[in-house]
């Protein structure tokens, strides 16, 4: 009982904390609080967790997967050359709103999980996006070209109304 009752809590507060972070990543008054709040909580996790530069795309899909609790709820769904590919199916607070670059802003902390692991990390396909019930995720090794992953707050650029001249400066997350 007592573990159904902590897991539910954790639940609880894992699920409030990312509402309250995809809030922050939407309004432009809040996105320099919501960049250092994601990427220190990664880093964090990082530390906690031991995570380390990775030489294989196997190996930086099992690293980045290994810091959620959840195989279910994210997960890597297989490896082709350097890449590896993963789905997040958390449901996201920003899940059917069109905002892809609020999704960039909060996909801050799942960047710097990555790199911790030696790894650029791109969005295919986000919730943000109409009709998605998870994102479609790829990890390759930083210093490898990643030109031909192309993220979804790019690929759907323009068609949002809140895409105008100054959304992408909001202390150093766009």
């Amino acid at each position: 009982m007592a573990h159904a009752v902590a897991k539910f809590l954790m639940s609880s507060l894992f699920d409030r904390g990312l509402g309250l972070l995809a809030w922050m990543t939407r309004r432009r008054w809040t996105r320099p609080l919501a960049g250092p709040l994601l990427t220190g909580t990664a880093k964090l996790t990082n530390r906690l967790y031991g995570v380390r530069p990775q030489s294989t795309a196997t190996a930086i899909g099992q690293e980045w997967e290994r810091t959620f609790p959840s195989r279910t709820l994210v997960r890597v769904t297989g490896v082709e050359g350097d890449t590896a590919f993963g789905e997040i199916h958390v449901r996201c607070p920003l899940r059917g709103s069109g905002d892809v670059q609020a999704c960039w802003r909060l996909m801050a902390y799942d960047r710097a999980i990555a790199a911790g692991a030696g790894a650029q990390f791109v969005v295919l396909a986000s919730q943000a996006e109409a009709g998605r019930d998870h994102c479609r995720v790829a990890l390759r090794a930083k210093d490898l070209p990643s030109a031909d992953l192309v993220a979804a707050h790019e690929r759907v650029a323009g068609l949002s109304p809140r895409d105008g001249p100054g959304a992408h400066d909001a202390g150093g997350i766009p």
